[in-house]
């Protein structure tokens, strides 16, 4: 299990399993995506996503 609290677009891909591309444009369509910009790298706030997600799935969203 990965307590990280933010991770980068890549990590939060594969931690929750949805393809690199897919998620790189879910972060510049969904303004409601709990990310941070570092510099030049963004990074996504794992528990903000994770509720996103739970969100998301109970709205019934087609991602």
């Amino acid at each position: 299990m990965n307590n990280k609290y933010l991770m980068s677009i890549v990590e939060a891909s594969k931690h929750f399993n949805i393809g690199r591309d897919k998620l790189y444009a879910l972060v510049r369509s969904q303004e409601d995506i709990p990310i941070i910009r570092i510099g030049e790298t963004t990074k996504i706030n794992v528990p903000l996503f994770e509720e996103w997600l739970n969100r998301a799935t109970l709205e019934g969203r087609e991602l």
